[in-house]
């Protein structure tokens, strides 16, 4: 394709950029690339460079940090989430644009830091590349950005990282860019740097807000108000359910997806443990974790019958355990081994060897942790623990594997969206409904990073957006570009039964409608939802006339059986 024709649409987020795309498609509009300003940087880099993908980070981490000493940190670097703070820490920094060798005398924790940095960077391979060393490379290139780029426009973002920045001034004398900000908040630090803004006025959408009893009781209203969108003609690909902390609400989601029947698109993903490969891989990590018993056992063999270890196995095999003992220790399963005999198994063949062969790898516990893996799961489910194992210890992997996620395997552009309000803020739709909107919730407190606390590193330069500011600018950012409708829910109650409050940023937003848990509801999600929610007065109406019914049987003499 000829460099005249090309130009750059750098949005943020991956459903914004499918949306884009699918756009683009639709208009044919050629030459045009779709994508985040990090990959454009490593676009005009060119060669082999890319950038640090999380997996790859992680399991650095997990090779170096055994060796590298901690300092402060000694007495943790063994513990479950600690690859995950290194690795979140490390994506701030370098995101900030803070250089950690130049700051290791500042702090014995940044030294610590630095020390990590320093073996992480040895350990990836020569073309994976931080952000400051992304952008070097690029503005050794900038001359070419007219053919590998061409005209760039940047849309649907309020903020972007400081290590990104200096590139951007820099395209400025090379390319023209445009910052479309619409409605948007735009960052000071734009003026002056040469980047073009384009403003648009705001959207006006009809605002209620409404209060119901729980956050189960949040997700039952937004389900219902979404099918009656659907039922009154409105694509689902205009509707869109949102929150600052989607696993909140992820599990009463996935509950009621399934009664529903509605294509409910997690944007952020669902939890592997709610998918078979992953209920494989944890029924596994429940052995290699708390040892072997009749009962995990059975467990296993249920989820993986095609695995090595079982495959020779007849069916109905598990019926040579005895039921009522747990067989917990390897000396009870080699008693209950050497007194099976060929005759115990359904097809009269001696499988004893194989069975003793499997018990023998499920108590070697944590420490074979990868081969025991290796050894049972495959496909879906092995990749899930091999990606378990990089994210934390293998004696804590069922507890690594409670916060893997992964796609749900629909499609943004024609499902109803079930997502973090970030990223509606970047990609908005016609008909949105906001959850949580509680006191703490809404917007969320700061937290200091896991491993560099405030004291050394203020948040605001670790992250120029911090949570609690970024929650309300996407808030704001929301109701402006919204065409049609948005509904602001909360909680009443918590799970426990304590009054929860409003959030700051429900106030002038009008009176709000109280929903009752028990009301009738005025279209209902589901078949279920739809029995329950008849008037009591049918439901006893119709409970007496059966009970009438059978006495007039019974009073006449005629036989009857239930």
């Amino acid at each position: 394709m000829a460099g005249a024709n090309r130009s750059t649409l750098v949005v943020h987020g991956r459903l914004a950029m499918r949306e884009r795309r699918l756009a683009a498609g639709r208009d044919r509009r050629h030459g045009l690339q779709i994508m985040s300003f990090e990959q454009a940087a490593v676009r005009l880099a060119g060669g082999f460079v890319r950038p640090i993908d999380e997996e790859s980070l992680r399991a650095a981490i997990q090779a170096v940090l055994p060796a590298t000493p901690m300092g402060e940190l000694e007495g943790i670097k063994a513990l479950p989430g600690m690859i995950g703070a290194a690795a979140d820490t490390l994506h701030k920094v370098w995101r900030a644009g803070v250089d950690l060798a130049a700051c290791a005398g500042v702090h014995p924790r940044l030294a610590a830091i630095a020390r990590l940095e320093s073996g992480v960077l040895d350990q990836l391979p020569p073309g994976m590349m931080r952000p400051h060393d992304i952008v070097a490379a690029a503005t050794a290139r900038i001359a070419h950005a007219p053919a590998v780029l061409g005209p760039m426009e940047i849309v649907g973002l309020t903020e972007l990282s400081p290590c990104w920045r200096p590139l951007l001034q820099d395209l400025t004398a090379h390319i023209p860019v445009q910052w479309t900000a619409g409605p948007r908040s735009v960052p000071a630090w734009l003026d002056g740097i040469g980047v073009t803004v384009v403003h648009a006025p705001a959207q006006t959408p009809g605002i209620r807000a409404v209060s119901a009893a729980t956050a189960y009781h949040e997700a039952i209203e937004a389900m219902r108000w979404a099918r009656s969108l659907l039922a009154n003609g409105v694509s689902p690909s205009d509707i869109a359910i949102a929150t600052a902390s989607p696993a909140d609400y992820d599990d009463h989601f996935l509950a009621l997806r399934a009664d529903a029947n509605i294509d409910l698109h997690f944007v952020h993903g669902v939890r592997t443990v709610t998918t078979r490969e992953g209920q494989t891989a944890a029924a596994l990590a429940d052995i290699v974790v708390r040892g072997l018993s009749q009962s995990r056992l059975r467990r296993l063999a249920a989820l993986c019958r095609d695995s090595a270890p079982f495959e020779t196995l007849p069916e109905g095999w598990l019926r040579v355990l005895p039921t009522d003992a747990p067989l917990s220790t390897l000396g009870a399963w080699n008693r209950l081994l050497s007194r099976l005999a060929p005759e115990d198994f359904p097809d009269g063949a001696d499988h004893v060897p194989a069975l003793r062969t499997a018990v023998e790898t499920l108590v070697k516990g944590s420490e074979a942790a990868s081969e025991i893996g290796e050894a049972f799961l495959k496909g879906r489910a092995l990749a899930i623990w091999r990606k378990a194992l990089l994210a934390g210890p293998a004696a804590s992997i069922d507890a690594t594997l409670e916060t893997l996620k992964q796609d749900d395997g629909l499609e943004a552009c024609v499902c109803v969206a079930w997502m973090p309000a970030s990223a509606l803020a970047a990609s908005p739709r016609r008909f949105v409904r906001l959850l949580g909107l509680n006191s703490s919730r809404w917007p969320r407190g700061i937290a200091e990073d896991r491993l560099i606390p405030d004291h050394i590193i203020p948040t605001p330069v670790l992250d120029p957006l911090p949570v609690n500011l970024a929650d309300r600018r996407d808030f704001e950012t929301i109701l402006a570009t919204t065409a049609d409708t948005v509904v602001l829910s909360r909680a009443r109650r918590d799970s426990d039964g304590r009054l929860l409050g409003r959030s700051p940023l429900l106030a002038g937003r009008g009176d709000e409608t109280y929903l009752r848990r028990n009301a009738t509801p005025a279209h209902a999600f589901s078949e279920t939802d739809r029995l329950m929610a008849r008037p009591p007065g049918v439901r006893s109406r119709s409970a007496s006339g059966r009970c009438a019914g059978l006495l007039a049987r019974l009073a006449a003499g005629r036989d009857y059986s239930p």
